[in-house]
């Protein structure tokens, strides 16, 4: 009988620092297939990155810098994983 033991993985985080504040953020390779799912549209991204941020940064934020913030998650993702998340 063949046999496999899943090991409970460390969750894999960006360090995003915004002003005074740090925030973590789990990277693609850390996510559920349900929290993944929504990625796929940039409403469903900024609900995902606003989970993770302060009221008051959310307040501030423009939309350069959820695509810049994206686009570190994105980076940060792939070079753990050596893959882009959806591959």
């Amino acid at each position: 009988m063949a046999e496999f033991t899943l090991k409970p993985r460390e969750i894999e985080t960006l360090k995003l620092n915004i002003g005074e504040e740090s925030f973590q953020i789990p990277l693609a390779g850390s996510l559920t297939p349900e929290e993944a799912a929504p990625l796929d549209t940039n409403e469903g991204t900024i609900a995902f990155f606003q989970k993770y941020l302060s009221k008051d940064v959310i307040a501030v934020l423009k939309i350069d810098d959820y695509n810049a913030i994206t686009q570190a998650w994105l980076d940060a993702s792939k070079k753990k994983s050596k893959k882009t998340p959806g591959e």
